[in-house]
């Protein structure tokens, strides 16, 4: 294992980047998700009249590019560090932000726009994942900060879209890209003051420059049985999730028979129960904070998303995003500090990428199969079987690694007790 970060701690100190922090991550995130369901999908569905094929294209190529935009971005984080990092990827935002004014005016554009902010989005997605790292190594901070970057993270799921619908309903959709372009320049702020509060010890190498870095990412995974379950759990109960994407909007559409601002209304709503959920992760004993834990929220979670597509009645729909959000955004934060107690510092961009990668890949099969899967099941049938997978998934890992959840459990037990700045497992 290569050598842990040294650190000199200062709760104080953790505390205010911390804070700065979760300010960016909300601005970042509140640009992006005003554009993601109006700008990209809205202007698809309803103002270039985009069917099932049309939308899996622009998913798949928004996914894929967030796996290629993650990857290149692990890699940058851990050579040049997270301040040169955060610039190189605010300034993708801005860039997006205004090309897309000029994409979306066709179909074709809009696919080469969706891959452009789908790779951008996925280098900014580096930032929640891997920044906590840099600030302390200690079990019950990590699971705050997580905790109140995934809060920020449904703030901006609730006030995005919101601000999208509102902006769609006197601009046309891809105007919402010009909020996220604003947005981004205004994260420069709050990121004006982060800095790293861990350093690597001599000898471990700035993020190790001699290695692949494009497989790095994957051999950590593989050699850690705690991320190689998280990386393969979250990955198959992806595969469920991936086919809401193409779908969801014609499920509003032809299901639901509501209008576009109704995607925005029904993505707060998963953001209010995000919020909950979010803060019910920080209240929770730092023991708790498992692998047992994340796969009983990654089951719940799949219950909340049946609810939600399971009638064509939009109240229980509501409550069906509520449930959703709750337990998603509980589950969010307890993966994410997993990975960061199990990882070295010097590699956490390139892990970080990896599990993402694996997520979006997940997010991509799916569409292969979205429109013949609509043709035979319908809409709502396919989107209630995507449920069903994401329910069983983590049934199934429990019932199939029961002995080494045990084991896993009783040793992430045993990491919560040990020194601080002891590093990861």
């Amino acid at each position: 294992m290569p050598a842990p970060a040294s650190q000199s701690h200062d709760p104080a100190a953790v505390r205010q980047q911390a804070a700065a922090l979760i300010a960016v991550r909300i601005l970042l995130y509140l640009g992006g998700m005003s554009s993601y369901f109006i700008g990209v999908l809205g202007t698809l569905t309803f103002t270039l009249g985009g069917g099932v094929f049309d939308n899996a294209i622009a998913v798949g190529l928004l996914n894929l590019f967030m796996t290629f935009g993650s990857m290149q971005s692990g890699t940058l984080l851990d050579r040049l560090g997270m301040r040169a990092h955060f610039r190189i990827c605010a300034s993708s935002l801005v860039v997006i932000g205004l090309l897309y004014q000029v994409l979306a005016r066709s179909v074709p554009g809009l696919y080469l726009g969706a891959a452009l902010f789908g790779y951008a989005m996925g280098a900014a997605d580096v930032i929640p994942r891997s920044y906590p790292a840099y600030l302390t190594d200690r079990v019950d901070e990590l699971k705050r900060i997580n905790s109140g970057i995934t809060v920020a993270t449904n703030v901006s799921i609730i006030v995005g879209p919101l601000v999208g619908g509102a902006i769609a309903t006197v601009a046309p959709t891809q105007t919402v890209f010009l909020f996220m372009t604003a947005c981004s320049l205004l994260a420069f702020v709050p990121a004006a003051v982060m800095r790293p509060l861990r350093t690597l010890r001599q000898g471990s190498g700035k993020g190790g420059k001699d290695r692949p870095d494009a497989l790095y990412g994957f051999k950590s995974i593989r050699s850690s049985r705690v991320l190689n379950l998280l990386f393969w759990c979250t990955m198959l109960s992806f595969l469920g999730y991936g086919a809401f994407d193409p779908l969801e909007s014609l499920f509003y559409r032809d299901v639901l028979r509501v209008g576009a601002s109704w995607m925005g209304w029904l993505s707060a709503l998963s953001g209010v129960g995000g919020i909950v959920g979010a803060f019910a992760v920080g209240a929770i004993p730092r023991h708790h904070v498992n692998v047992r834990t994340l796969l009983t929220v990654l089951a719940l979670s799949g219950g909340g998303s049946l609810l939600y597509v399971s009638t064509s009645d939009v109240r229980i729909a509501c409550a069906g995003q509520l449930a959703l959000g709750f337990f998603f955004a509980a589950f969010g934060p307890i993966k994410d500090t997993l990975i960061q107690v199990h990882t070295p510092l010097e590699n956490i961009g390139r892990v970080n990428a990896a599990m993402t990668a694996g997520f979006n890949f997940a997010g991509v099969v799916p569409l292969f199969a979205a429109r013949a899967l609509a043709a035979m099941l319908g809409v709502q049938g396919t989107l209630v079987a995507a449920g069903v997978t994401v329910t069983l998934v983590p049934i199934c890992l429990f019932l199939v690694k029961r002995k080494q959840l045990q084991i896993m459990v009783a040793q992430e037990r045993a990491y919560c007790g040990r020194e601080p700045g002891d590093g990861a497992l």
